[in-house]
């Protein structure tokens, strides 16, 4: 039975077709085509089926890609606000900023950070929650919406 699903059966048919009766034919196309398309169809299921599976993992793994970024977007802007903080008490005043206005370096890091600014001093306003220092929290958060994406 295995050789008539798929391999040669030809050579079986024609022994029984001469030497018994012609309705085997009838039997082996019957028998070829029910499991021939039964076969194809378990087949076809299971592609459909690895198919489903690997479009569930690529929501995950888009997700997980996501998270990884917002993590590693949020280490250099924790770099670059430690850069920043050169008293090094976590937040950043209104003098600090005000040195590294003309610095090429921020002007760098605000660039890899894909930050839009215009003028760096309202930066810092925007940035500041109105007590005159601009804290991680802020800068972090300032950042995310500065980027046009959430914030982070």
């Amino acid at each position: 039975m295995f050789e008539i699903l798929f391999a040669n059966w030809s050579p079986a048919c024609r022994v029984l077709v001469e030497n018994i009766s012609e309705w085997f034919s009838i039997f082996f196309l019957l028998y070829r085509c029910v499991l021939g398309f039964a076969v194809l169809n378990v087949v076809n299921a299971v592609f459909v089926q690895q198919t489903m599976k690997t479009a569930s993992s690529d929501e995950e793994l888009a997700f997980k890609q996501k998270e990884r970024d917002v993590a590693l977007y949020t280490r250099k802007v924790k770099k670059l606000f430690q850069t920043m903080d050169s008293s090094g008490d976590g937040t950043i005043n209104k003098e600090e900023f005000a040195k590294l206005v003309n610095s090429p370096m921020l002007k760098f890091w605000m660039g890899q950070l894909e930050l839009e600014y215009h003028d760096l001093m309202s930066l810092f306003e925007f940035l500041d929650n109105g007590d005159g220092e601009i804290t991680l929290l802020e800068f972090i958060d300032g950042a995310g919406r500065l980027r046009g994406g959430a914030p982070l």
